[in-house]
């Protein structure tokens, strides 16, 4: 089937993303990048859901792109004590669904999976789509876990290590499984490169590194830090008052820890906490470097921004991470945990402006080439059309 049947496929058709929350990660991005597409290329009427009671910055980005969105309130409990509860919210959440006769369901993250999983054949939607947007996470062998992966008819990763991490929880044999990597796309900069170090209180001559991520278990910047304060320990005296490392994510659960990491390392020189940060292009074009430390992860998304901005990257040598930055990459990946090897990639890059301008310009090229938004977009849709079913 060629581009413009998928799309006539599609046309008009109900899309209901349904997240977690709506707070803005990884997949909330990806998610909302491909509804604006089914809007504007397929003229499919969207909506963003969030199983969670509070709205966020999701909600913010759907009112001015013109997409409805609603917070459900509704709250899953593990357990088997917890059955005849969740055994309601399923009900309820069918419920709502058939309200608004959606011909697709497209959830996003663990949660979402989950319970789409479970209650989509009762909604009269036509299809349901399980998204893989982790490295398995949560997935277990437990029975609401097992039903929902066979009643659900197709499944997307956005990384080889998630597809696999499917596999080897469900056995997927002969069932449809794409991996349709992320696609990236940067904003226009709200700040120019300068407004931005003066908002951060960084000289000009500056070297800045950043870390994108939610200050949570699941990153790993306590590895980070610890590579930082051995690349401080190891570069001339002279230069240490113009190194600073930005940490640019949600504050959640780690946060207070993280703080007093920094000031046990002696970094509160070095370090800053930026906090969630919307203009992320104007942040990263401030930038001469890109870390990411994390223990996990699928394709991270704050890699591939990073890397559409022409941003050399030092990172944990995990699966999601090699799959992204490929092969020119690789020489500057330290095994996860290693934070002397993770400094001294740091610090090679450092001392070597014109490498960093080649690698940074290696990774711009690649993001272009294998992590476009028109490319994901049209896997995701072909991929879609192949299992939609006949009238």
């Amino acid at each position: 089937m060629d581009r413009e049947d998928l799309l006539l496929k599609l046309s008009g058709k109900k899309v209901i993303f349904v997240f977690g929350n709506l707070e803005l990660g990884g997949g909330e991005r990806q998610g909302l990048l491909l509804a604006r597409r089914l809007r504007d290329l397929c003229g499919c009427d969207v909506q963003v859901w969030g199983l969670g009671a509070a709205p966020g910055r999701v909600s913010q980005l759907c009112e001015a792109s013109g997409i409805p969105w609603k917070c459900l309130g509704l709250q899953w409990r593990f357990g088997v004590r917890h059955a005849p509860a969740n055994i309601a919210l399923l009900s309820r959440l069918a419920l709502l669904l058939r309200r608004e006769k959606p011909d697709l369901l497209l959830p996003y993250t663990f949660l979402p999976n989950l319970l789409c999983g479970l209650s989509w054949r009762f909604t009269g939607a036509r299809l349901c789509v399980w998204n893989q947007r982790d490295a398995g996470f949560f997935l277990d062998s437990g029975l609401w876990h097992r039903l929902a992966v066979r009643l659900t008819p197709r499944f997307i990763a956005n990384s080889e290590q998630g597809r696999q991490a499917l596999q080897d929880a469900y056995g997927l044999q002969g069932r449809p499984v794409a991996v349709i990597a992320n696609g990236v796309v940067l904003d226009a900069p709200q700040a120019a490169r300068e407004e931005w170090r003066t908002r951060l209180g960084v000289p000009k001559d500056a070297f800045l590194a950043c870390m994108l991520g939610n200050i949570h278990g699941y990153k790993d910047h306590a590895t980070l830090l610890r590579g930082w304060r051995h690349f401080l320990d190891n570069v001339h005296p002279d230069a240490r008052g113009r190194v600073v490392l930005v940490l640019a994510g949600r504050h959640d659960d780690g946060y207070q820890a993280l703080q007093g990491l920094v000031e046990s390392l002696r970094l509160q020189d070095s370090v800053l906490f930026a906090g969630a940060v919307s203009d992320v292009a104007g942040l990263l074009y401030a930038c001469d470097l890109c870390v990411h430390s994390a223990v996990s992860e699928g394709l991270p998304n704050a890699v591939l921004e990073a890397m559409a901005a022409g941003l050399p990257v030092v990172a944990s040598d995990i699966p999601g991470v090699r799959e992204a930055v490929g092969p020119q990459g690789y020489r500057f990946l330290a095994p996860s945990g290693d934070a002397e090897l993770l400094g001294e990639r740091v610090a090679e890059l450092f001392c070597d402006e014109a490498l960093r301008s080649r690698l940074g310009e290696a990774m711009r090229r690649r993001a272009e080439g294998e992590f476009s938004v028109s490319r994901m977009f049209d896997l995701t849709t072909g991929f879609i059309g192949e299992g939609w079913p006949d009238p």
